[in-house]
């Protein structure tokens, strides 16, 4: 028997949270699985889900309690006699709790970090307790993210669980792509240090740029590019920042790009200088693309990377101490090599998509099963 489930999002991607959402919405098993897709806006992700032979379904989610697009989930269950409901993101996970209750469907939610339930508006104690009573598990992306929220949405520790992001690691193959740089404009001698994420306050680049301006004033110099979907006042403000600290012709903001895995090729290592991060599977990718990463304690890294043995984590807001790791990389080619090569094998042994897959499947199947009970 085919379960339908319904995946629902409120965001467009591109990002983490939605490369999972597109990871496990295509590569469930149809032979027991049909995947619905609800997606609140067109773009990068409903693109992905199409070249997948997924038709999404497009559905604004804007404001605090919108019950047009409530009752529009409400009908999309019952239509397509949705068996269970598996929501990513908070705002997604709240919705999706409502629905489950009124269509009395069970409701798998999916965090992939802190930062969106953080604020302390009039309706958060009521969101917080449709999370906690409409869920039927409640799945954290680590175990430092479920330690840190759970208390905080007060579910049981019977329906928690911690479900690992998984990459291809077969598209992120470690070798250097020397047309890659060239199109970057780095020159042969260089050190190229690459990071990759969209430009948003959690990501910390101001640190980075500070690291760098450290490393151009005491050495060993190197170049920085960053990838990643970046506007508004923010962008500005690190743009102006660039140019305060004498960065900019060490620095490149590449803005969203569609080549990560060839980008990787073309890094000498990979640096995360977030100040929170659930997960990151970007650390994950460059890890299973062979690069040395350097990376803050910022959550989930801690439990990705051995620090020392498959990469090098400093603590967070600490431009000094990332300036020091990312020097010991550029001047000890051995450890930079003995890093990658100890990082690709962890990302593939404990990061795949099908060890992702399966985890969600088995997941679905006990909360479908207990729901007919």
């Amino acid at each position: 028997m085919t379960t339908n489930v319904l995946n629902i999002i409120d965001t467009g991607g591109p990002g983490g949270a939605e490369t999972v959402y597109l990871h496990l919405a295509t590569a469930l098993d149809p032979r027991r699985y049909r995947s619905i897709c609800v997606v609140s806006r067109d773009g990068w992700l409903t693109g992905q889900l199409r070249s997948g032979g997924i038709a999404p379904i497009v559905l604004p989610s804007q404001g605090s309690l919108n019950v047009r697009y409530l009752a529009a989930l409400c009908r999309i269950i019952r239509r397509e006699r949705v068996g269970v409901v598996v929501a990513h993101l908070y705002g997604s996970s709240v919705y999706a709790g409502l629905a489950g209750l009124l269509c009395r469907v069970p409701v798998v939610a999916i965090l992939h970090g802190q930062t969106d339930i953080a604020g302390e508006g009039r309706f958060d104690a009521i969101k917080r307790l449709i999370v906690a009573r409409g869920t039927s598990r409640l799945v954290f992306v680590s175990e430092r993210l479920r330690d840190a929220l759970a208390p905080v949405l007060k579910v049981p520790a019977r329906r928690c669980v911690v479900v690992p992001n998984g990459v291809d690691a077969a598209r992120f193959q470690p070798g250097r792509d020397e047309e890659a740089r060239r199109e970057l404009g780095v020159a042969p001698g260089d050190f190229l240090l690459g990071a990759i994420g969209n430009i948003r306050a959690p990501k910390a680049y101001d640190v980075l740029l500070r690291a760098v301006h450290l490393l151009k004033e005491g050495g060993p110099p190197c170049k920085v590019v960053i990838a990643g979907e970046g506007s508004g006042s923010l962008m500005q403000e690190l743009e102006t920042l660039r140019r305060q600290l004498g960065v900019e012709d060490s620095v490149r903001f590449l803005g969203l790009r569609n080549d990560v895995q060839r980008l990787l090729r073309g890094f000498d290592a990979y640096v995360l200088s977030s100040r929170t991060e659930g997960f990151s599977i970007a650390c994950v990718e460059a890890m299973a693309s062979g690069l040395p990463v350097i990376a803050t304690r910022s959550g989930g890294p801690e439990e990705i990377i051995e620090d020392g043995i498959s990469g090098l984590l400093v603590p967070t807001d600490d431009p000094e101490a990332l300036a020091g790791a990312i020097s010991r990389v550029i001047r000890d080619p051995g450890l930079a090599r003995d890093l990658g090569t100890r990082a690709r094998h962890r990302a593939c042994d404990r990061y795949s998509i099908g060890a992702m897959v399966q985890r969600y499947e088995s997941l679905l199947e006990e909360v479908a099963s207990e729901h007919q009970a």
